[in-house]
């Protein structure tokens, strides 16, 4: 998985870098990069989680247990970001907050996200699509390593040159290892040859950047 999503990363770099170089021949000569910093707040409706365990009861025996579930469970997730506007059309930035993931625990995600406008000129109104993807780690014990990405798209109204508030639409992913519950008791991490699970949401959004 941590190979997946330097694949991913990677991808997202070659396309902006081929976009911008397209695109710069339209752009104003005062189209120079600028660096962003805002916060995002968001509404996330988790639709859908599947899961894979295999560990060891108490008794000794093997359990391998997996599923897929659909249903609603409501969630909220907050970040602040940092980034460059790479001429009129695209930004690119880092993002790190706060995130509920399902009914499963809560999370520190970190990813980097490329951000595409579809008009010109900074002080405009303007509609935008994005993808993301990273990292993180969960809050609980033992804490591990999570994968979360996003794609959407959304409508910013400019405030003024370098204010702008955004609303956004996305598809959030995540894969993470939840806690395994057998008999109504944890099980050990000494116990687990398998935890994986990965849970589709939809995200509402709204963000503040400057």
């Amino acid at each position: 998985m941590r190979y997946d999503m330097k694949r991913i990363l990677t991808i997202l770099l070659i396309i902006i870098s081929f976009n911008i170089d397209v695109s710069a021949k339209g752009e104003s000569a005062d189209a120079d990069c600028d660096v962003t910093f805002g916060i995002e707040w968001g509404y996330v409706a988790t639709i859908q989680s599947g899961y894979h365990y295999n560990f060891f009861a108490p008794e000794g025996y093997r359990v391998d247990d997996y599923g897929n579930n659909f249903g609603h469970h409501a969630n909220a997730d907050m970040y602040f970001h940092i980034g460059y506007d790479m001429g009129q059309y695209w930004n690119l930035s880092l993002y790190a907050g706060y995130a509920g993931i399902g009914n499963i625990h809560k999370a520190i995600p970190v990813s980097i996200r490329a951000t595409r406008y579809f008009n010109a000129g900074k002080n405009h109104d303007r509609w935008f699509m994005f993808m993301d993807a990273g990292s993180g780690i969960s809050i609980k014990k033992p804490v591990q390593e999570i994968a979360v990405g996003k794609i959407g798209g959304g409508y910013r109204l400019a405030l003024s040159r370098t204010t702008g508030l955004a609303f956004l639409m996305s598809a959030r992913m995540t894969y993470t290892h939840p806690e395994i519950i057998y008999d109504k008791q944890p099980v050990s991490i000494d116990k687990i040859n398998r935890c994986n699970a990965f849970l589709t949401a939809i995200s509402l959004g709204i963000s503040l950047t400057f």
